[in-house]
C-alpha cells in the first residue's frame, strides 16, 4: 500500500467538510477524485498534504503514519 487514508474528518472553522473519508492507493495504481463542485475533492488532497490538517483520522504513506508529521506550510511575505 502506497497511500492509505482512514476515516478522515476535516473542517474549516465551524464548517465540517469531510466526513469519514477513506481511500487506498496501491503501487502502480492510478486514482482520480471525481465529484461536483463543493463536495470535498480539494479538501481531501489538502488534508493528505498537510495543508488543512484533519481533526480526526489517519494518513499512512508507505506504511508510516504521517498524520502528525504533516504540518501546514506558513508563507511569510
Amino acid at each position: 500500500m502506497i497511500l492509505e487514508v482512514r476515516d478522515l474528518y476535516t473542517s474549516y472553522g465551524l464548517s465540517q467538510i469531510l466526513f469519514g473519508i477513506s481511500l487506498e492507493v496501491r503501487e502502480r495504481e492510478c486514482v482520480a477524485l471525481l465529484g461536483r463542485n463543493g463536495v470535498g475533492k480539494t479538501t481531501t488532497l489538502r488534508s493528505i498534504m498537510g495543508l488543512t490538517p484533519p481533526r480526526q483520522g489517519e494518513i499512512w504513506y508507505k506504511s508510516q503514519n504521517i498524520t502528525d508529521i504533516c504540518q501546514p506550510i506558513v508563507w511569510l511575505s
